[in-house]
């Protein structure tokens, strides 16, 4: 059987991670979907994610279980219909944890300090610390906030005074 995973769907800037691992032998595969603002190509998230069996030459009869999560419905829908056996549930902590390193080593390649990282799986406080950190210290290429898609980038509201709001978040970010 094969895993897919996803990691990076809720955070506030760059892609998203999607991870696939076959279980019975531990081979794994991962791969970085670009927000449409860090490249020109029209590749769809669903490519990206179909070149993750490519990779691990999934044959069609073999069961591949997706991730509960509404970000691989479109997959679901195109993995059956080229006659994939697709079912959704829980992913073992392994995939999981792949797909939640390949992400955290995109964050790291730009800059984020890597003493920080996610914990317990509290994904909304880790997000609001890479936005803090976004929002305050990242100074290279400014097309990585989610919101640019709109060109609107919010800073305001809650995240325009963030040691009012958040000072804990940031003494772990300067100490």
């Amino acid at each position: 059987m094969i895993e897919v995973d996803d990691a990076g769907n809720g955070c506030p800037i760059l892609g998203e991670v999607f991870a696939a691992r076959r279980v019975e032998t531990g081979e794994q595969a991962a791969v970085y979907v670009p927000l449409p603002s860090e490249t020109s190509l029209k590749t769809s998230k669903e490519e990206y994610i179909m070149s993750l069996l490519t990779q691990l030459n999934v044959p069609k009869d073999e069961a591949v279980l997706l991730c509960r999560g509404n970000t691989l419905n479109g997959f679901e829908r195109q993995l059956q219909h080229k006659g994939f056996d697709v079912k959704r549930g829980k992913i073992s902590e392994e995939t999981d944890k792949i797909a939640e390193t390949f992400f955290m080593e995109r964050l790291y390649d730009i800059g984020f300090p890597p003493d920080l990282s996610l914990a317990n799986r509290e994904y909304r406080e880790f997000y609001k610390m890479v936005k803090i950190w976004y929002i305050s210290l990242y100074h290279g290429n400014k097309n990585l906030f989610k919101s640019e898609r709109k060109r609107n980038v919010k800073t305001r509201g809650y995240m325009h005074n963030p040691v009012y709001h958040f000072p804990n978040v940031l003494r772990k970010l300067f100490y």
